[in-house]
């Protein structure tokens, strides 16, 4: 990989960095030896000339480290011409009256050879060091985006992007699957076994160069990745289905629990009726009694089915209405008439100016008066208020009652189908069923419900709707 260690400090001798331009290195070359010159005149006073060659050994040692062996033997040459030139005798010419001088100048030409041979060695491990420690991280930053819970195919698009960024490619890309190789691009296959589960895609010009690296080091952490991001998604996908699957049956389950129950409770009451009578000499009152325990519980079924099918139109997607515009309180009005119950409880109060909206006024009509039924059932035989206002840039709906309200931790649950309030007296069981249609046919019709309880004060059920673009104040008035 082309890195680059910005942060020096983590190698002593930089030998991480890259290697500084040729023409510095001569520089320096140059300023060592003349240095190195000048410093052997002070410690001569000290030491004998002839040992203070080791002197030029400093600059020799650096330009090798540095710059590598070609200069440091040119160093090293320059070093022996200078020191032979200015100190040993004969001073001021380039001969040696002592051939034991030879020696100082090989000993320049080993060292430089050397020192630049180890200093090769050990930039060539810093960067093989580095190489590996960044392909370790490029890993680990794969395996983290991979695995990280986002989609597959974000993930994948990331990791491509990243691992180019990391290899100095020009682009890269993952595709899920076998990808043939053509004129512009090379392939590399990741493998899970014998099956092809991806491919990595790179530039044709860049893989040329770098493909025995990719081979060996890029493809097998990205395939083993990638085969652990592909079982953890099936393993998701098994967990939703399986958590899909039981959430349907617990809902076939309090289906059948719900409504074993109501449909036996009229059937039952309608059986019973039926067979007190006496066929052969009826009694007018009695068939009256009859009469009325049929009509009665026959409303009953026919309310129960009538939800049921609402809910199972809801559930399957197939409740869009008629959209037309229509009059809020000629909706609450019908919602009112239909709700059991005596009207005198029942307190409306709406604005004159409500304006048009646009939607399925018989859904809403079902909406409200289950609102209104459920806030009746459990007021306790106190007033309910029904209040209808333009409120900014919606209409809103609050249906309030001085019932026994609803505990926090059942406000999330009450829209549910089916759920009933544990702490509901006998008197007030009813299907379960009505406030889940009602949540569905008001975000069918681009409304919002919501509810404000605390236990003791009574709820409050608040519905919006935005203002209709076609509806307005002047329609509702003419």
């Amino acid at each position: 990989m082309r890195s680059v260690v910005r942060n020096r400090s983590l190698s002593p001798l930089f030998l991480r960095s890259p290697r500084p331009s040729l023409a510095v290195g001569a520089l320096v070359a140059l300023i060592s030896v003349a240095a190195e010159t000048l410093a052997i005149y002070p410690l001569a006073h000290v030491a004998p000339v002839v040992s203070l060659g080791v002197v030029y050994l400093i600059g020799v040692v650096v330009v090798s480290t540095y710059w590598g062996i070609r200069l440091g033997f040119a160093t090293a040459l320059l070093s022996a011409l200078a020191y032979n030139y200015f100190h040993l005798p004969p001073i001021g010419r380039l001969t040696l009256a002592d051939d034991r001088n030879w020696v100082t100048l090989a000993s320049f030409l080993a060292v430089a050879a050397a020192t630049g041979v180890v200093a090769e060695l050990a930039r060539a491990r810093a960067e093989e060091a580095d190489r590996r420690r960044h392909e370790a991280d490029l890993a680990t930053e794969m395996a983290h985006t991979m695995l990280a819970g986002t989609s597959l195919e974000d993930a994948l698009a990331v990791t491509a992007q990243r691992l180019a960024a990391a290899i100095g490619a020009a682009s890269a890309s993952i595709e899920r699957g076998e990808v043939a190789s053509d004129a512009r691009r090379a392939t590399f296959a990741l493998r899970e076994g014998d099956e092809v589960i991806g491919t990595l895609v790179l530039p044709a010009a860049f893989a040329a160069n770098d493909r025995d690296r990719i081979v060996e080091r890029i493809v097998p952490a990205l395939q083993s990745v990638l085969a652990a991001a592909l079982h953890r998604a099936e393993l998701q996908a098994e967990v939703i289905e399986t958590a899909s699957l039981r959430r349907n049956d617990e809902m076939k389950t309090a289906l059948l629990r719900s409504v074993s129950h109501d449909l036996r409770t009229p059937l039952t009451a309608i059986l019973s009726a039926a067979a007190a009578l006496d066929p052969q000499r009826p009694d007018a009152e009695q068939v009256g009694e009859v009469r009325e325990v049929v009509l009665e519980s026959a409303t009953r079924l026919a309310a129960l089915v009538e939800k049921l099918l609402d809910l199972s139109r809801l559930q399957s997607g197939s409740a869009e209405g008629r959209v037309d515009a229509y009059s809020l309180d000629e909706v609450i009005g019908e919602a009112v008439e239909h709700v059991a119950g005596d009207p005198e409880l029942m307190r409306l109060t709406l604005d004159d100016d409500l304006p048009l909206l646009e939607g399925d006024s018989s859904q809403l009509e079902r909406a409200f008066a289950n609102l209104i039924e459920n806030a009746v059932r459990y007021s306790a035989g106190k007033p309910v208020s029904i209040r209808a206002r333009v409120v900014g840039s919606r209409v809103r709906v609050r249906i309030v009652d001085q019932g026994p309200g609803i505990r926090a931790g059942e406000l999330e649950r009450i829209f549910m189908p089916f759920y009933r309030s544990p702490g509901q007296r006998p008197s007030h069981q009813g299907s379960g069923l009505g406030l889940a249609i009602a949540k569905g046919f008001i975000e069918v019709n681009g409304g919002q419900i919501s509810v404000e309880s605390l236990p003791g004060q009574g709820t409050s059920f608040v519905v919006e709707f935005p203002l209709s673009a076609a509806g307005s104040r002047e329609g509702a008035a003419a």
